[in-house]
């Protein structure tokens, strides 16, 4: 097995991340004590909604449960009626 030098480390890290997180990505946070947990866990508390800008994480908006920042981060788009 080859050994991976810095470099080729580097430049895989660089495009994972690339692919990972996208310039204009979004994620809701729940505002809470304690570490993070899964989205689905506590639906009724506030979610900071988060926007990556290509370097850093950046505040969208505070809404008041799960559904809204759902409905924020992914809005309906117009189009034929689902089945």
């Amino acid at each position: 097995m080859a050994d991976w030098s810095d470099e080729v480390s580097r430049r895989w890290g660089r495009r994972l991340l690339a692919r990972t997180y996208q310039p204009g990505r979004m994620r809701a946070v729940t505002l809470r004590e304690g570490p993070p947990r899964a989205e689905h866990l506590d639906p009724e508390l506030p979610r900071a909604v988060l926007r990556w800008t290509g370097v850093q994480w950046k505040l969208v908006k505070v809404v008041p449960d799960l559904a809204a920042a759902k409905r924020l981060m992914r809005p309906r788009k117009a189009g034929p009626e689902p089945w």
